[in-house]
């Protein structure tokens, strides 16, 4: 998968999301219990998979960065 198509993809699976980001699951599913990611915004579970979007994770990522 090149640079382009990853732009243009809106949801990936966890284990992708980590990969991509050096992110941990632990890490993400702490930020869904803690409530500073929303289920249906940052995240979701569809058959039984946990999907991030990418779009809205690296919104937050920046949102942590001290200005």
């Amino acid at each position: 998968m090149n640079t382009n198509e990853l732009v243009a993809l809106k949801w990936v699976k966890l284990k992708h999301w980590c990969n991509l980001t050096g992110d941990t699951g632990n890490a993400v599913h702490a930020r869904r219990k803690t409530g500073k990611w929303k289920d249906g915004v940052h995240c979701m579970v569809r058959d039984g998979n946990l999907w991030i979007n990418i779009r809205e994770g690296q919104s937050w990522i920046e949102s942590e960065i001290p200005k």
